[in-house]
């Protein structure tokens, strides 16, 4: 039986050592005390090193947060959603984001005979939509690619696309619109052409408020100027392709109510990267998410990369007490990053009720923030070196930098 992590004998144990010294913790003295920390508390992971050495904490307080982790059932939680049972307690229904990324003709980690009819579907919508994408790229009428989503249809894509412009298709130009105050799309159409652009139109039911209203206005723009075939101009990525029909959209890309919108960008949702990188460049995208889901999967917990960032997580902001987490990539292409992890965790995590309806008594989530590194050591960094509280600083940098 599982327990919750402030439910496990590990809890007041972690209290207990953050009170005994862990709470003043000296990152020079951590270091001298130890030669191998930075080989301890780094790590490498399918294409991505992590060095998690310059946080506060030690070897004795991972190994309480890994028992902790064990006590309250990670592992099985983690093989429950793998295997496409129905962690989704609210709604009653499985979470197999996973699924997306997971190669045709792959063994199932779960029940083969439910999840084998939903591989099949991933993949036939997935060949479908990468065969239009190609389409699209060879049509060199087509300049510009306008996408109208909000929440995960829009922060997913909009930051892959720009993470990816140096794979990114010639002569095509990407634009993402969101904001229902209609001075987004009023600055973004004024400088296209109806002849040159695709709206791709990202609403799983075709009911979101915001997205609608901007599609309908993109459509009467289209007909006011002189815009003269919608079904070849206009493509939905949705479930509801009746609603679609009747604005005369009649090609669609469904996706299905197991995928949460915070992991949408590799379903149906992902057009716009596809258009951008290619069906190649998709399917390279969508193995590397792969390889870490099998990471996740199957490394031990203390070589876990996912499991120890999230242990972090837990063990700054419960007792150490910071409430907010800045995300500082050193890369002019990343500069959504922060915007999409902003969704991906305060979304998954800002919970003040456990799965039960009782209120939760400790901390869920912290607030995530951040801009590209560079511009924001002449902003926000001067408080976090010399102001008076202690904020974590994640920085990220490219590998290989193209330039």
């Amino acid at each position: 039986m599982s327990l919750r992590c402030d439910q496990t004998p590990e809890w007041p144990l972690l209290q207990a050592h953050f009170s005994n010294g862990a709470s003043q913790q000296d990152l020079r003295e951590s270091f001298a005390q130890d030669a191998q920390r930075f080989e301890h508390f780094s790590q490498s992971a399918p294409h991505v090193f992590a060095d998690l050495s310059k946080n506060l904490w030690s070897r004795d307080t991972e190994a309480l947060l890994l028992d902790m982790a064990r006590h309250s059932g990670l592992e099985q939680h983690r093989d429950a959603m793998l295997g496409g049972q129905p962690i989704n307690t609210t709604e009653g229904r499985a979470v197999l984001h996973t699924l997306l990324r997971r190669p045709a003709g792959l063994g199932l980690p779960g029940d083969e005979s439910t999840m084998a009819a939903d591989l099949v579907r991933v993949h036939a919508t997935l060949d479908a939509m990468l065969a239009y994408a190609d389409t699209v790229r060879a049509d060199e009428s087509i300049t510009d690619v306008v996408n109208i989503g909000i929440g995960g249809s829009d922060l997913g894509p909009h930051m892959a696309v720009l993470a990816l412009e140096e794979f990114r298709a010639p002569g095509k130009r990407f634009h993402f619109v969101s904001n229902v105050d209609g001075h987004e799309l009023h600055t973004t159409l004024r400088t296209l052409r109806p002849e040159n652009t695709l709206f791709l139109v990202a609403s799983k039911t075709f009911t979101t408020a915001e997205t609608m209203t901007n599609a309908r206005s993109a459509l009467a723009w289209f007909a006011d100027n002189g815009g003269a075939d919608v079904a070849r101009h206009f493509a939905a990525l949705t479930t509801n392709v009746d609603a679609a029909k009747t604005l005369g959209i009649t090609t669609t890309f469904g996706f299905w109510d197991w995928v949460g919108g915070r992991y949408s960008l590799w379903s149906a949702i992902g057009l716009p990267i596809a258009i951008a990188i290619g069906s190649a460049g998709f399917r390279n995208l969508l193995a590397g998410a792969h390889a870490m889901d099998e990471h996740f999967r199957t490394a031990p917990l203390a070589q876990n990369l996912p499991v120890r960032l999230g242990l972090l997580d837990v063990w700054y902001r419960n007792f150490h007490g910071f409430t907010s987490r800045c995300i500082a990539p050193y890369h002019a292409a990343l500069r959504r990053l922060p915007a999409y992890l902003q969704q991906l965790e305060m979304e998954s995590n800002g919970k003040r009720v456990g799965l039960d309806g009782q209120p939760l008594p400790y901390a869920t989530s912290p607030v995530l923030w951040g801009e590209p590194g560079t511009n924001g050591q002449h902003a926000f960094f001067q408080m976090l070196h010399q102001g008076t509280d202690v904020l974590p600083l994640e920085l990220i940098a490219v590998r290989k930098p193209r330039r």
